[in-house]
């Protein structure tokens, strides 16, 4: 049985990402042109995870324009037969292994509802013996449609060399 293997996206990946993010909700669903653009402009800070020549995990995150020392995660995606088996966890690791020695902070925005995800993160905060904060971030009225608000979640400082001990 292969391994999986962790890399920088390619935009030859973006229709099987695209797939793989419409396949898990609660994500927000994107037209495959942003994960095209992902995949070309910001794949330093984006990772698949790839098994038998599949993409079976997908983290898209940038380096706050804001915050040079913040890596704001906006999705993570797991393929339904490879959850908790670590690959969300070290998708973060591999994406912050990518970035340079500034970045000491982790982003990213959850909803009310998804209690998987905000168990993850405070899981991973955890995991680095690190801060985690929750604030929120964007109201229901801003979002409209019905979408829930979005709450921000902020963990660091995170040491970086604690990241191959604990990956």
């Amino acid at each position: 049985m292969s391994s999986i293997i962790f890399r920088e996206p390619l935009v030859s990946d973006a229709d099987s990402i695209w797939s793989l993010v419409n396949s898990n909700p609660p994500l927000d669903e994107n037209s495959k042109y942003l994960y095209v653009l992902l995949c070309h402009q910001f794949s330093k800070t984006c990772v698949v995870a790839e098994f038998d020549s599949k993409i079976v995990g997908f983290l898209s995150g940038f380096i706050s324009p804001k915050n040079s020392d913040t890596l704001f995660v906006w999705q993570v995606a797991v393929d339904s037969e490879f959850r908790n088996q670590g690959v969300a966890k070290e998708l973060v690791f591999k994406a912050l292994s990518q970035t340079d020695s500034a970045v000491q902070f982790v982003e990213a925005t959850v909803t009310p509802s998804n209690k998987t995800s905000l168990r993850f993160l405070q899981n991973f905060a955890s995991d680095l013996d690190t801060t985690f904060t929750k604030s929120s971030l964007f109201p229901t009225e801003i979002l409209e449609n019905g979408h829930e608000p979005e709450d921000l979640i902020r963990i660091g400082p995170i040491q970086k060399n604690l990241l191959e001990v604990t990956a």
